[in-house]
């Protein structure tokens, strides 16, 4: 190129552009000022940047009164290359007396339509103020030769703004100079100002820090205001125009967190993302899939109960359960709370418990709870990008003062040691049981037994329900999006019929199931959908399989063929038989978690302590050694075929890796590859029925719920065969275990059945053996208890004639005197555990049937009566407080009485106050002490006789 030709060679007339920079780069310095007081705890509440040159600086004032108001400080901001003192019309040939005044006006008759609106005007200066100048109030106040000359003089400059001499002298007297340093001064005060906030900082990180705040201002600077945005600035919910060019303790919330707090910073960036990764989603897939994208939100609804909750009601208790069924959404549930409680403390939003999902078998009982939060956090963290290892400190005290932790802990059903099991559930009631406690607990998993139940004390539990059908074609809408499946809405709706038509639209409601079936769906729209679970997980292992070995660079067997050629074609070959092997030595493993001991009755604790299973990647790499396609080849190094097998493990789609562990995606996954790798022989298969059905076998104590339900969905794999032999085999061993006898037998039918994995047309004769054998044990056994449990198996069973089984026990008067345990607690009742069984089927009628325990005043107790009416009260029954109303008068029991006054007041405190006064009346003379607590009770309602009960009460007792 020649040179001449180049215009960067021309002389340029003027540098306007680079000036005009620097002008704005010194304003964006000046808000960077007033954010920084902001961040030091100064009364600023936010700071305004108005596009090129005004910043509005919003602080908290005292008032006259002793009250708060905001003064409202509307700056212009002036700076020029000479260092040179400012003279008063220098400024006003500056134009900011014009924009001020504008403003002033506008302002102005704000106020005069009734706007409380307290504000300065000012001008911001770059250097001083030449030695000797008055100031603009000296100027409006002052008759002085030089002070009427400079007046006369801004007021030429504002003349064609028609400003007469009043209204120019009332202006000048509301505004004020503000004297700033120069340029490289107010950087370097800037960066001084966050280095004292925070000490721990380096200079470097103040340095980016302090870049970042000033990036905020300038992004803020460019947004386009609308017309008369004055008026819009100071509303207490301004526009969103206006939110963009404002900086609050909101949008400061990143930066304060990283001067005062940066380790929670870091865990709240890593938390963030909790939720970006479907924990099912395909890992070959060319685009994957956001939890965020595709997930549903499921309700949440109280145990035997139909009120549900939202999301955000998990932490309200100390501690809590959370239940459902494999698949359920527990982890994406848990997952999303995580990332959204950071999400929001990220904006300075800290009204909510800071959430951390860990993992049941991550904790160690023996930690101190700090430490072993510490330990699970890291781990699980770092995958999400954690820069730092948090301490034991981090985690024992609250993120903030006055805030708390919410521990979410995932798969409690996945620790497969029933002791380890114990251990844990013990240890978390104690952290949660602590004095003035920081930590609340959400324990997630499957329903366990009434045993383990007990091990976490009385807590509420609540379970995580199935979509609707609305939830279900949302869902699918959202998966067939990002799977890119051609009009996603009419494929949904022929996605949901063809469900219907193979028997799979119940257990498609689970979101695992979903996701799966979506999946699986996408690879041929409109052809075949799996008819069972089975089925369905098969067909995702052949989906994972192709997806590993697809065509092309990116595919593994591509990238393997390149890795191994180099060694000959046996290395090659051998390293094809691995691969070709790889989901029945995956299946090993599965199955050798899976015949861990489920029954502590029949085993003995091995000496070793910790008996959690081994998947450290260490134990992978031995596992696959030991077989012959794994065995490292002859000339290939131990490094090359140790990454080769990592590498197969990591992108086969049924594990992931969790530091330095890989673990199952799903406990379903695991599940299925057992019961595959237990049905490669039929001896094998006999033995592994026989010992997965030995617990179930073993009735201990009436309550069926003792058995153990966690291998319930493993077994319905492991029946659900593809051959006949192993069918036969099956049903062979399960019809004849389904008798009066065993209970715990019944209920594994059920369950299994609820899964859809009970073909009807080859297991109706079992199915149909357990319903004669639950009708038996629901008319006559001797038990009540046991009466109520076979009739709610039986209601899994065959709807009708269970649901009138339980009707009927919860109207038979001779159950009135039944308890199940404790006899002074109402919930073990009988009569009422039929009742709320039966609503837990079917709303309407089992509310009929709690209201007629209240109404039978004969001989049930008056206590259930109180708490058949608390159910009705809870389920939003219509006739509950009619209900509470007559146990609160006519109750002959004094604490039943109070009872349900007590629960009337959350309906008509008013109301509840007079039953309460007469309950002290009633019973002021046998039983005083109660009384005496009443009165004061009654004082805390407000009623105005409360002073001359307590007198009364007081004089009796003395």
């Amino acid at each position: 190129m020649d040179v001449g030709q180049d215009p960067r060679h021309i002389p340029a007339p003027d540098n306007t552009g680079t000036e005009t920079e620097k002008r704005f780069a010194f304003q964006a310095h000046v808000a960077v000022r007033y954010a920084i007081e902001m961040l030091g705890g100064y009364p600023v509440a936010n700071v305004t940047c108005e596009h090129i040159e005004d910043v509005v600086v919003a602080r908290t004032v005292g008032t006259p009164h002793g009250g708060d108001t905001t003064l409202w400080d509307f700056q212009q901001v002036k700076s020029r290359e000479r260092d040179k003192p400012w003279t008063l019309l220098q400024i006003g040939d500056s134009k900011a007396l014009r924009s001020l005044l504008r403003t002033d006006r506008v302002l102005r008759q704000a106020i005069s339509k009734g706007s409380a609106l307290n504000y300065r005007l000012t001008v911001a200066i770059e250097g001083k103020l030449a030695a000797g100048e008055p100031s603009f109030r000296d100027i409006a106040r002052s008759g002085g030769k030089r002070e009427s000359r400079i007046r006369a003089g801004l007021g030429s400059k504002l003349e064609d703004l028609d400003v007469d001499p009043g209204e120019l002298s009332n202006f000048l007297s509301r505004v004020h100079i503000d004297e700033l340093p120069l340029r490289g001064e107010l950087e370097r005060d800037n960066r001084d100002a966050l280095a004292a906030l925070s000490e721990h900082l380096t200079v470097a990180e103040i340095r980016h820090v302090h870049q970042t705040l000033f990036d905020l201002v300038r992004s803020a600077m460019l947004e386009q205001l609308c017309p008369q945005w004055q008026l819009f600035v100071t509303q207490p919910d301004p526009a969103e125009v206006i939110l963009r060019k404002r900086l609050t303790q909101q949008t400061l919330a990143t930066i304060a967190l990283r001067l005062q707090r940066p380790e929670l910073l870091d865990f709240l960036q890593a938390s963030r993302r909790a939720d970006r990764q479907h924990p099912y989603g395909l890992p070959e897939a060319s685009r994957p899939t956001r939890l965020s994208d595709v997930r549903v939100p499921q309700r949440i609804s109280i145990a035997a109960s139909s009120d549900t909750l939202p999301d955000t009601w998990l932490g309200q208790d100390a501690l809590c359960m959370l239940t459902a069924g494999p698949g359920g959404g527990k982890t994406s549930l848990l997952r999303t709370i995580q990332a959204r409680s950071a999400t929001q403390w990220l904006t300075g939003i800290e009204t909510q418990p800071l959430a951390l999902t860990i993992n049941a078998a991550a904790l160690t009982p023996s930690r101190p709870l700090g430490a072993a939060l510490a330990a699970a956090a890291n781990e699980s963290l770092s995958l999400l990008g954690l820069e730092r290892t948090l301490g034991e400190e981090f985690f024992r005290t609250a993120p903030r003062p006055g805030t708390t932790w919410l521990v979410l802990i995932d798969g409690m059903d996945e620790i497969t040691d029933p002791e380890l099991r114990r251990e844990v559930l013990e240890w978390i009631a104690h952290c949660a049981d602590r004095p003035r406690a920081v930590h609340s607990f959400v324990v997630a998993g499957r329903p366990i037994s009434d045993a383990e139940r007990k091990l976490l004390g009385v807590v509420p539990e609540y379970r995580l329900d199935q979509f609707s059908a609305d939830d279900l074609r949302s869902a699918v809408q959202g998966w067939f999006r990002q799977l890119g499946i051609p009009r996603p809405d009419t494929s949904t709706e022929a996605f949901i019929a063809a469900l219907s038509s193979v028997g799979m639209s119940r257990l498609a409601r689970t979101p695992l199931m979903t996701a799966l079936l979506c999946q699986v769906y996408s690879l041929n729209p409109g052809g075949v959908i799996p008819d069972s679970r089975n089925a369905l997980y098969s067909s995702f292992a052949d989906l994972l399989h192709e997806r590993m070995h697809r065509r092309g660079p990116s595919g593994f067997r591509t990238q393997s063929k390149s890795l191994t050629q180099r060694f000959g074609p046996a290395v090659a070959e051998h390293a094809e038989s691995l691969l070709s092997e790889l989901l029945d030595l995956i299946g090993q493993m599965a199955a050798a978690d899976e015949s861990r001991p489920v029954d502590p009755l029949i085993y003995i604790r091995p000496a070793k302590p910790e008996y959690l299973p081994d998947h450290s990647i260490e134990a992978w790499i031995t596992l696959i050694s030991c077989s012959p396609a794994g065995e490292r080849p002859p000339g290939v190094t131990r490094k090359v075929w140790t990454d080769f097998i990592v590498s197969a493990l990591t992108r086969c789609g049924l594990l992931v890796r969790e530091g330095d562990r890989l673990e199952f995606a799903h406990k379903t996954v695991q599940e299925y590859c057992a019961a595959r790798w237990a049905m490669r022989t039929p001896q094998a298969y006999e033995q592994e029925l026989d010992r997965t059905l030995h617990p179930w076998i073993r009735n201990r104590g009436s309550n069926p719920w003792g058995a153990p339900l966690e291998t319930a969905s493993y077994i319905s794999f492991l029946i659900e065969a593809d051959r006949s032999v192993l069918r036969d085999i099956a049903q062979r061993k399960l019809y004849d275990r389904v008798t009066r006898e065993s209970l715990h037998c019944c209920l594994l039918v059920a369950m299994i059945n609820r899964f859809g994995s009970l073909e009807p047309e080859s297991w109706q004769p079992v199915i149909d053996q357990a319903i004669r054998s639950m009708t038996a044990v629901a008319e006559v056994d001797e038990d009540p208890t046991t009466r109520v449990w076979a009739a709610t198996i039986l209601a899994e069973l065959d709807e009708d004639p269970g649901l009138a089984a339980l009707e009927s026990l919860g109207k038979e008067p001779t159950l009135d005197h039944s308890f199940n345990e404790d006899p002074h607690t109402p919930d073990f009742s009988v009569r009422l555990q039929a009742a709320r069984t039966l609503m837990e089927f079917d709303t309407r009628r089992g509310a009929d049937a709690l209201m007629q325990l209240v109404l039978d005043d004969e001989d049930l107790d008056e206590l259930v009566r109180v708490r058949a009416a608390e159910i009705l009260f809870e389920n939003s029954d219509e006739r509950a407080e009619a209900a509470l109303s007559m146990l609160a008068e006519d109750s002959p029991w004094y604490y039943s009485r109070f009872t349900a006054i007590k629960l009337y007041s959350k309906i008509d405190r008013h109301i509840a106050a007079e039953y309460l006064n007469r309950l002290i009346e009633d019973w002021r003379y046998e039983d005083p002490e109660s009384c005496q607590d009443d009165a004061y009770l009654l004082a805390q309602w407000g009623d105005p006789r409360q002073l001359h009960l307590v007198k009364d009460l007081d004089e009796d007792d003395i």
